[in-house]
């Protein structure tokens, strides 16, 4: 997610002003006695009846509604709620739910099958990508660098011989102009008596984790100089990279994903007044907040009985199509559908590994439901308070087509140290089937 946000969005007198009400908020909330984080108790009350939907909506009482305030993370509150669960030094949050354990039982979702399916989470990354504007910009900027054969397509940047960094800053400023994009042709002629050609890709513009298909990890996200489970900024941030907190502190984990398709949920039960149609694309509505009432009803549709501590839990939306051609980036970046800071509460009582969604920042963007005083605020409640993951981009058309809502989720992101995000995308396996639903959206 965006944390330029904040630069763009409040400047410093606003900041500290804003500190100053959430605290004033955050008072009002402890004296109610809410739960800092929630466990097995709140899962197991997953499919309760339809009567209690209505108090599951923003704002209707008990601990999910949008009130927020970061005195927790203030006064340690925060830190000593995740380090009694995982230990002082802990640095991957949930994911240490998926216990091998965990892992097993959701293996067990493939027993019996003679055949599995498996299936891509991610974006398809192409240059250019939409992203979130900030600077130095985030870029996918991908060139690819040639030895040994001559493309017939395209331009190429040659230098004879290589001079390092002037002959990279030409490439860059070739790259930029009216000519441009330009690879890399290091020589036509391939190496030694067996003729080996190499083609590699490039950055040439710089590069980013925090694009496309990704999973946000703890340094991305802070109160101040405050991170998750206590750990300061300022002690483990380097130039190069966060000497804590770094992504490839999380390694491969194999857990039980969950969909919770609300897109198809409302295409089927008739709410078409939420869902919109954008270059043949369906897809929920700008701003559409999705609330607690509509995951659990989801739920219930989809016969989906409850979320457990380290299960993987994304949302559908259909926004990502809108990442899919140029015409369409300022409306994919401008708004977007997406939870609030009630169901970041609701679903974080569960302790799932991840939340994710197939929209670039989870959250919902341009309610009326949105605190302006706020900036991401249910990436603090997830990620620095209660220590869970969120992954965005997270693509899941295939698996609502065939009514695949639990699946084998699996996920490796990139071995980067000190990194604060990857975006390798996460892998979906389930018991094949051929039948694929043409109704849902």
């Amino acid at each position: 997610m965006h944390f330029e946000y904040l630069q763009y969005h409040l400047n410093r007198r606003q900041m500290l002003g804003n500190i100053a009400k959430a605290g004033a908020a955050g008072a009002a909330l402890a004296a109610g006695g809410a739960p800092l984080l929630g466990g097995a108790t709140a899962a197991a009350q997953e499919d309760g009846d339809s009567s209690s939907d209505a108090t599951a909506q923003a704002g209707g009482g008990g601990p999910y509604d949008d009130n927020f305030s970061i005195d927790g993370a203030l006064n340690g509150d925060w830190a000593a709620a995740t380090t009694a669960l995982y230990g002082p030094d802990d640095q991957r949050g949930t994911i240490n739910e998926v216990t091998p354990r965990k892992t097993a039982q959701a293996l067990g979702l493939l027993r019996g099958a003679r055949r599995v399916d498996t299936f891509t989470l991610g974006h398809l990354m192409t240059d250019p990508f939409p992203a979130y504007p900030s600077f130095p910009p985030r870029l996918y900027s991908q060139r690819i660098y040639v030895l040994g054969f001559q493309p017939n397509q395209g331009n190429w940047f040659t230098a004879t011989p290589p001079n390092e960094q002037e002959d990279i800053d030409a490439w860059r400023a070739a790259d930029l102009g009216p000519d441009g994009p330009y690879g890399y042709l290091s020589s036509p002629t391939p190496l030694a008596a067996n003729q080996v050609s190499s083609c590699e890709e490039r950055f040439l513009h710089g590069g980013t984790y925090q694009i496309g298909t990704q999973f946000d990890h703890f340094p991305h996200f802070g109160v101040g100089d405050i991170l998750y489970n206590g750990w300061r900024a300022p002690d483990i941030c380097t130039p190069k990279a966060f000497t804590e907190l770094g992504v490839e502190q999380i390694g491969p984990f194999v857990t039980r994903g969950i969909l919770i398709d609300v897109l198809g949920w409302k295409w089927a039960q008739g709410g078409r007044q939420d869902v919109q149609e954008v270059n043949g694309h369906r897809m929920l509505t700008d701003a559409y907040r999705i609330t607690v009432a509509d995951i659990r009803r989801t739920m219930r549709w989809q016969g989906t009985r409850g979320i457990e501590p380290g299960d993987a839990v994304v949302l559908r939306t259909g926004w990502y199509h809108l990442a899919e051609d140029p015409s369409t980036f300022d409306h994919y970046l401008a708004t977007e559908p997406g939870i609030y800071l009630a169901e970041a509460k609701w679903l974080g009582d569960r302790r799932p590994a991840l939340v994710g969604a197939d929209c670039w920042g989870l959250e919902v963007i341009g309610s009326p439901d949105n605190n302006p005083d706020l900036a991401f605020p249910c990436h603090t409640e997830l990620l620095v308070k209660r220590g869970i993951h969120i992954g965005e981009g997270i693509i899941t058309d295939d698996l609502a087509r065939r009514h695949i809502y639990q699946f084998v989720y699996s996920y490796s992101p990139q071995r980067a140290y000190g990194a604060t995000a990857g975006n390798a995308p996460p892998m979906a396996l389930a018991h094949s089937t051929d039948h694929i639903d043409r109704s849902i959206p």
